[in-house]
Protein backbone atom coordinates (compact mmCIF):
# COMPACT_ATOMS: atom_id res chain seq x y z
CA UNK A 1 0.00 0.00 0.00
CA UNK A 2 2.88 2.40 0.75
CA UNK A 3 4.30 1.81 -2.74
CA UNK A 4 0.95 2.65 -4.29
CA UNK A 5 0.69 5.90 -2.31
CA UNK A 6 4.21 6.81 -3.28
CA UNK A 7 3.43 6.29 -6.98
CA UNK A 8 0.34 8.50 -6.66
CA UNK A 9 2.40 11.20 -4.92
CA UNK A 10 4.95 11.19 -7.76
CA UNK A 11 2.16 11.43 -10.32
CA UNK A 12 0.49 14.27 -8.39
CA UNK A 13 3.74 16.23 -8.11
CA UNK A 14 4.44 15.77 -11.83
CA UNK A 15 0.92 16.92 -12.70
CA UNK A 16 1.27 20.03 -10.50
CA UNK A 17 4.63 20.85 -12.06
CA UNK A 18 3.10 20.66 -15.53
CA UNK A 19 0.20 23.02 -14.72
CA UNK A 20 2.03 26.27 -15.59
CA UNK A 21 2.64 24.90 -19.08
CA UNK A 22 -1.12 24.62 -19.60
CA UNK A 23 -1.70 28.36 -19.31
CA UNK A 24 -1.96 30.86 -22.16
CA UNK A 25 1.64 31.68 -23.00
CA UNK A 26 0.84 34.22 -25.70
CA UNK A 27 2.35 37.56 -24.80
CA UNK A 28 0.22 40.59 -25.60
CA UNK A 29 1.32 42.51 -28.73
CA UNK A 30 3.96 45.16 -28.16
CA UNK A 31 3.50 48.17 -30.45
CA UNK A 32 6.64 49.91 -31.64
CA UNK A 33 8.69 51.06 -34.58
CA UNK A 34 10.82 49.30 -37.15
CA UNK A 35 13.59 50.80 -39.27
CA UNK A 36 13.25 50.67 -43.06
CA UNK A 37 16.71 50.61 -44.65
CA UNK A 38 17.50 51.05 -48.32
CA UNK A 39 20.20 49.10 -50.14
CA UNK A 40 21.14 50.96 -53.33
CA UNK A 41 23.79 50.58 -56.02
CA UNK A 42 23.67 54.33 -56.79
CA UNK A 43 24.79 57.51 -55.07
CA UNK A 44 22.28 59.88 -56.68
CA UNK A 45 18.87 58.46 -55.74
CA UNK A 46 16.21 61.09 -55.13
CA UNK A 47 13.00 59.12 -54.60
CA UNK A 48 12.04 55.53 -53.82
CA UNK A 49 8.62 53.87 -53.78
CA UNK A 50 8.39 50.83 -51.52
CA UNK A 51 5.65 48.34 -50.67
CA UNK A 52 5.82 47.13 -47.05
CA UNK A 53 3.74 44.05 -46.32
CA UNK A 54 3.27 42.56 -42.87
CA UNK A 55 0.90 42.22 -39.93
CA UNK A 56 -0.39 45.38 -38.31
CA UNK A 57 1.47 48.14 -40.12
CA UNK A 58 0.08 51.54 -39.11
CA UNK A 59 2.10 54.46 -40.51
CA UNK A 60 5.57 55.67 -41.48
CA UNK A 61 7.89 58.60 -40.86
CA UNK A 62 11.02 59.86 -42.58
CA UNK A 63 14.21 58.36 -41.17
CA UNK A 64 15.99 61.71 -41.29
CA UNK A 65 15.14 65.40 -41.29
CA UNK A 66 16.75 65.48 -44.74
CA UNK A 67 14.00 63.22 -46.14
CA UNK A 68 10.28 63.60 -46.70
CA UNK A 69 8.07 60.53 -46.36
CA UNK A 70 4.61 60.06 -47.81
CA UNK A 71 2.66 56.93 -47.07
CA UNK A 72 -0.71 55.29 -47.53
CA UNK A 73 -2.14 52.19 -45.88
CA UNK A 74 -3.37 50.05 -48.78
CA UNK A 75 -4.81 47.26 -46.60
CA UNK A 76 -4.51 45.95 -43.05
CA UNK A 77 -1.22 44.35 -44.08
CA UNK A 78 0.26 46.70 -46.68
CA UNK A 79 1.68 50.19 -46.60
CA UNK A 80 3.03 52.05 -49.64
CA UNK A 81 5.84 54.44 -48.83
CA UNK A 82 7.52 57.15 -50.89
CA UNK A 83 10.72 58.68 -49.52
CA UNK A 84 12.10 61.82 -51.19
CA UNK A 85 15.48 63.49 -50.65
CA UNK A 86 19.16 63.02 -51.33
CA UNK A 87 18.83 59.34 -50.50
CA UNK A 88 21.73 57.23 -49.34
CA UNK A 89 22.02 53.60 -48.31
CA UNK A 90 20.78 53.08 -44.76
CA UNK A 91 17.67 53.98 -42.78
CA UNK A 92 15.31 56.06 -44.93
CA UNK A 93 12.16 55.67 -42.80
CA UNK A 94 10.62 54.14 -39.72
CA UNK A 95 7.22 52.52 -39.55
CA UNK A 96 4.86 51.96 -36.65
CA UNK A 97 3.72 48.37 -36.20
CA UNK A 98 1.22 46.76 -33.85
CA UNK A 99 3.66 44.08 -32.64
CA UNK A 100 7.43 44.46 -32.87
CA UNK A 101 7.89 40.73 -32.30
CA UNK A 102 6.42 40.19 -35.80
CA UNK A 103 8.84 42.49 -37.67
CA UNK A 104 10.58 39.41 -39.07
CA UNK A 105 7.38 38.56 -40.96
CA UNK A 106 7.49 41.77 -43.02
CA UNK A 107 8.40 41.81 -46.69
CA UNK A 108 9.50 44.88 -48.59
CA UNK A 109 9.61 45.43 -52.33
CA UNK A 110 11.19 48.38 -54.13
CA UNK A 111 8.64 49.30 -56.77
CA UNK A 112 10.28 52.32 -58.38
CA UNK A 113 13.32 54.57 -58.00
CA UNK A 114 14.28 57.87 -59.60
CA UNK A 115 17.49 59.86 -59.55
CA UNK A 116 17.82 63.33 -58.03
CA UNK A 117 17.29 64.73 -61.53
CA UNK A 118 13.95 62.89 -61.82
CA UNK A 119 15.15 60.17 -64.18
CA UNK A 120 13.31 56.92 -63.47
CA UNK A 121 15.69 53.99 -63.04
CA UNK A 122 15.15 51.36 -65.76
CA UNK A 123 15.43 48.53 -63.20
CA UNK A 124 15.07 48.07 -59.47
CA UNK A 125 16.68 44.63 -59.40
CA UNK A 126 19.84 45.86 -57.61
CA UNK A 127 17.76 47.59 -54.91
CA UNK A 128 16.41 46.09 -51.73
CA UNK A 129 14.94 47.15 -48.42
CA UNK A 130 15.49 45.60 -45.00
CA UNK A 131 13.20 45.98 -42.02
CA UNK A 132 14.47 45.75 -38.44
Amino acid sequence: MNATRQVFRVIAVAALAALPACGNESAPPTPGTAAVSLVTPNTDDGVVLVSLIGPGVRDAQAGSFAYKAYWRVVSANELRLIVVGNLAAGVVATMTVEDVSKVGQFQATVLEVASRTDVVRPSTSAYSVTIR
